[in-house]
């Protein structure tokens, strides 16, 4: 079975200059995005212990600050991130959590959840008050769901070990808002380090195809799905989309959004307008990824 060529996979979506910044990007230590707990500190208590700590932080916005790799070490052994306060991760997966625009009393679903960050993050903005369905497929990755949860005192979120594509059946209409950061290559992630051949390529991305679909009929009418990735590939990204826009059992909008602090390019097809869905330009502080936002009617 032939080899995915990530090489020319990229030539087809990047200029030049922007797949030397990708490639760049895959060879360099990050800096750290430290997300701030807020069910457990505040802005001011967390700068102070970092200062107390002399860790050196710029504030990105009201939950994250950027914090050089130097200190990630030092951060991940500190007294407050063992206590929950803050959470380490990469401020490209936070902003899928923060596209999606939870609020308080919602009914959100965050459809594959493990290891748990996001599902912090949507706990967070919607002010832990509300109902947070937390899902995994994965045994072993269920049990990381739940052990994180309870580390940073959600109250709100119920962890379910539950395979996503049974979702849209069983809960028909339920969801005002769902999260799909969907299984994927990670190629936008490992670069050149993994190989996946054409045939894994496709599976994943039936399976994604599958999830979105379930994710649809579990969405209420009037409400707001994302759908992002940790990888380049159009077969896991535009063609998803592309998928789901045929489908004439929906009615779907890609709604525009903002991404603060990273640079983008915007998505195309030959069939629909998916300019609205954003590529993360990956670069020393933030992954690669792919993010679209879609309301149902």
């Amino acid at each position: 079975m032939a080899l995915f060529d990530l090489n020319i996979a990229l030539d087809m979506i990047y200029t030049k200059e922007q797949k030397e910044q990708i490639i760049q990007s895959l060879n360099q230590e990050k800096n750290v995005n430290v997300f701030r707990n807020s069910l457990l500190i505040n802005n001011e208590e967390l700068e102070k212990i970092f200062k107390i700590e002399n860790i050196v932080f710029e504030k990105v916005d009201t939950y994250c600050y950027k914090i050089s790799n130097f200190y990630k070490s030092k951060l991940s052994s500190m007294s407050a991130f063992n206590e929950g306060k803050f959470y380490i991760q990469n401020y490209s997966s936070y902003l899928c959590a923060k596209t999606l625009g939870v609020k308080a009393g919602e009914s959100v679903l965050d459809m594959c959840a493990a290891p748990g960050g996001k599902s912090l993050n949507l706990a967070n903005f919607m002010q832990d008050q509300g109902y947070l369905a937390s899902c995994e497929l994965s045994k072993t990755r269920f049990f990381t769901l739940k052990k994180t949860l309870e580390n940073y005192k959600v109250k709100l979120a119920k962890c379910f070990l539950k395979d996503g594509r049974s979702i849209g059946r069983a809960c028909p209409l339920k969801f005002d808002k769902i999260l799909l950061d969907a299984p994927c290559s990670t190629f936008a992630k490992m670069g050149f380090d993994i190989q996946k051949n054409t045939k894994e390529i496709k599976q994943i991305s039936n399976l994604q195809k599958k999830l979105l679909h379930s994710a649809l009929l579990a969405l209420k009418h009037g409400g707001e799905l994302v759908y992002s990735t940790c990888t380049f590939l159009r077969e896991e990204n535009e063609e998803i989309l592309e998928n789901a826009l045929r489908n004439e059992r929906f009615k779907l909008e890609l709604l525009d959004f903002d991404l603060a602090n990273v640079d983008f390019i915007c998505a195309k097809s030959d069939e629909f307008d998916l300019s609205f869905a954003k590529r993360i330009l990956p670069n020393d502080y933030v992954d690669g990824f792919f993010i679209a936002k879609v309301k149902k009617h």
